[in-house]
């Protein structure tokens, strides 16, 4: 179990079939590990690596220490498997730091899963169908356990039978940032699946990250530091930022201005942001 808040720019997904990856999302410099027991097991294997997980994680207790993240992503829970995933990890008495719930779709599965975990489990709910952008906002706002929302457009994508195209994305990666912006989580971004194409990741976290997003998903090893790098902010915006929070708490109320521009609380608190993701 880690301390809170958790550090979730990077998390890196390993198949839950892999157990010899599971050490190796050490050395790739991710914020955490998720082993994945939803996507990445074919239907046929998921009762075998469920148990083969289970008994890894009761030897083992987590993936390397604090505050590296483990975290785990069952089955959604309105599957059997899903359930079977929750019960699973409630029996062998494992406390991941994060239970990772995929396409949830209501506050009410958010609720079930926090009833069977351990009170210090955290939750991330990936926001990728219809009733899940619609509903995010009272996801989020469900339980204090809920630290992200983490959009997914390929799913949501082929639900809606879009395109998980840039403009089409654009709404629904929207509702999923002012949810959490609404509440004390953090939204985090789908994974960026051309894995040849660092160019095209990079511009991605831009984009995302002016969006409000302050990570995103890792699939490969090899994306992680492109990500990490993606949501640090640059050394003007670290310089300009200082330069605002200095002004701002030496007018003590009074107006103050930066670069001939007025300083008011909206520009104080991005300042503030900023500083925070470059760990200032």
């Amino acid at each position: 179990m880690s301390t809170l808040p958790l550090k979730l720019t990077a998390l890196l997904f390993t198949p839950g079939s892999r157990p010899e990856r599971f050490e190796k999302a050490l050395a790739s410099g991710a914020d955490g590990i998720i082993v994945d027991l939803e996507d990445a097991v074919p239907v046929m294997d998921k009762d075998r690596v469920r148990v083969e997980v289970m008994k890894y994680f009761n030897t083992n207790i987590r993936v390397g220490m604090a505050p590296f993240v483990t975290a785990i992503r069952i089955n959604s829970l309105r599957s059997d498997a899903g359930r079977e995933d929750l019960m699973a990890i409630k029996k062998a008495g494992i406390v991941p730091d994060v239970v990772v719930l995929p396409k949830v779709e209501s506050a009410d599965e958010v609720k079930f899963a926090v009833t069977h975990l351990d009170r210090s489990v955290r939750l991330i709910c990936l926001i990728e169908t219809v009733q899940g952008v619609r509903r995010c906002a009272s996801i989020v706002e469900s339980s204090p356990s809920v630290a992200a929302l983490a959009f997914g457009g390929y799913d949501l994508s082929a639900e809606t039978g879009g395109e998980p195209t840039w403009d089409a994305l654009l709404w629904p990666r929207t509702q999923v940032v002012h949810a959490c912006t609404a509440s004390s989580a953090v939204a985090l971004d789908q994974p960026y699946i051309n894995l040849d194409n660092t160019a095209g990741l990079e511009e991605e976290c831009a984009r995302v990250r002016a969006l409000g997003f302050v990570g995103k998903l890792a699939i490969h090893p090899k994306q992680v530091a492109t990500i990490k790098a993606g949501f640090l902010p640059t050394a003007a915006q670290i310089d300009r930022a200082a330069r605002i929070i200095r002004a701002y708490d030496a007018a003590k109320g009074n107006v103050a201005n930066i670069d001939g521009q007025m300083i008011d609380v909206p520009m104080y608190r991005s300042a503030q942001r900023i500083m925070q993701r470059a760990g200032q």
